[in-house]
């Protein structure tokens, strides 16, 4: 029987988002993330939308990475 998969969105505000060049940098390098399957990088609104299966990658390791990028996560 095949497994389904456990779908989740998460919306981040980030901070530090400044252009095209950074919308690029974040949606690329999250694709490459196991477990990903969308991501919107919304400048204006300074939000990063994240589809994920949560059984493969978690929120936080997607917080980690938008960190290590050097956006900051707002509340």
């Amino acid at each position: 029987m095949k497994s389904r998969n456990k779908t989740s969105n998460t919306v981040y505000r980030v901070g530090g988002l400044m252009g095209e060049h950074c919308i690029d940098r974040i949606e690329y390098t999250l694709a490459q993330l196991d477990g990903i399957s969308h991501v919107n990088v919304d400048q204006v609104n300074k939000q990063v939308s994240v589809e994920y299966d949560s059984e493969v990658i978690d929120s936080g390791y997607i917080e980690e990475t938008l960190q290590t990028l050097g956006y900051s996560i707002r509340e």
